[in-house]
């Protein structure tokens, strides 16, 4: 049985950066992990990074997530230029809102605190002097964040760190953890094509799949709940003249939908431009079970919440003609704490999960406090425990 310092379950945002920053330390390391699947249908465990395009902002809700989005932003050039994949787009960000809310009234402290800049934005003729093409059909108030902030390609971040990681003598195995058991000192991975492998730490970072197959000594507080976005097709000429279009987050709540994102199309590698919106909608659902989460990703439940995407896709955009409208199912995770779950459970067992939604654009920063927290039993400068503590179920 082959015996690694570290393993790490899961091979997406989180699991990938903090493997990387775990065998830039000269430990041995595995990544066990499951690659996209080539058809839905004939998956066990999925990810909502098989994408290219997602939000990336620089000051957050708090000074946790800012902080870790800042450090990020801050890593993507570095990654890019290491890798020689472009994974990062730095056309800045727009926060909008009907009205002054929570967070547009925390957000000059944090910027502050962090020394980051913004444009408040004031009203609808602020966001047409920085994005004409965006409609909207009442005022709205916001702040525009520029450069760093835009948009990352979560594929090619997988792949830049995953790069990364092998130059550093890193190994991945392609297959799906169904167990962790207790042995001595350290843990034996088991996964299902029945390989074994023995580790003395263990970083479970499998995303919303986290809480699943027997892979926690105790169960979690957190929900898991389901998404959709829109994937839809433009043309060149849009989409290069939407190419200076910042990323955009609009906070408003509907009868059936609410918080929509929206990224700035890209070129997909079949060469097609493709610009991606989603939105919380009032007929999402909650997965308590594997089996609930896997059948979402399975079947085709989720093209049935393309009416209200498609409504306010071309409510932002009337004058863009969308060539096709192709839906893809997604899921988040929420932890009461509102934080990530970046924590130990026992003795060498790690767990890194619970999103928010916002992981994409921070993942490195996170992965980078995992590895940290592994290595050295602390938490890097400017965080603590209570950051990013487990809140166990029922407790």
């Amino acid at each position: 049985m082959l015996h690694f310092d570290h393993i790490v379950v899961g091979g997406g945002l989180i699991g990938s950066a903090a493997a990387k920053y775990l065998a830039e330390s000269g430990d041995d390391v595995l990544i066990i992990g499951a690659s996209e699947p080539k058809d839905y249908a004939d998956g066990d465990v999925f990810s909502s990074h098989y994408d290219n395009s997602r939000v990336a902002r620089v000051i957050s809700w708090n000074s946790t997530w800012t902080q870790l989005s800042q450090e990020s932003a801050a890593y993507w050039p570095i990654l890019q230029e290491e890798s020689g994949i472009e994974l990062h787009d730095p056309s800045g960000c727009l926060y909008l809102a009907p009205t002054k809310d929570a967070y547009l009234q925390s957000a000059p402290e944090l910027a502050a605190k962090f020394s980051l800049k913004y444009s408040e934005i004031k009203s609808n003729d602020d966001v047409k002097a920085i994005a004409p093409e965006l409609y909207f059909d009442r005022p709205v108030v916001g702040l525009y964040e520029g450069a760093p902030a835009g948009s990352i390609n979560p594929r090619a971040v997988v792949a830049a760190q995953q790069k990364a990681f092998s130059e550093h003598g890193g190994k991945k195995v392609d297959d799906v953890v169904v167990s962790i058991t207790k042995k001595g000192s350290g843990y034996v991975v088991t996964t299902q094509s029945a390989q074994n492998f023995e580790c003395t730490n263990v970083l479970v970072a499998a995303g919303s799949f986290s809480r699943f197959h027997s892979l926690l000594p105790r169960p979690i507080a957190i929900e898991t709940k389901t998404e959709v976005v829109v994937i839809a097709k433009v043309s060149e000429q849009d989409g290069k003249k939407l190419s200076h279009m910042p990323s955009l987050l609009y906070e408003i709540y509907e009868k059936d939908f609410d918080g929509i994102y929206m990224v700035k199309p890209a070129r997909y590698s079949d060469g097609n431009w493709y610009l991606k919106m989603g939105l919380n909608q009032k007929t999402d659902k909650y997965c308590d079970q594997l089996s609930q989460l896997q059948n979402w990703f399975r079947s085709d439940e989720h093209t049935a919440y393309l009416p209200v995407l498609e409504r306010e896709l071309k409510g932002l955009l009337p004058t863009i003609a969308f060539q096709s409208l192709v839906t893809k199912p997604c899921v988040i995770s929420r932890t009461p704490t509102e934080n990530p779950y970046i924590d130990s459970m026992q003795d060498g067992f790690f767990l890194a999960t619970g999103c928010q939604g916002y992981s994409a654009m921070n993942s490195d920063a996170q992965g980078k406090v995992a590895a940290t927290l592994m290595r050295t039993g602390n938490y890097p400068k400017g965080y603590n425990h209570k950051d990013f503590a487990i809140k166990e179920l029922g407790l």
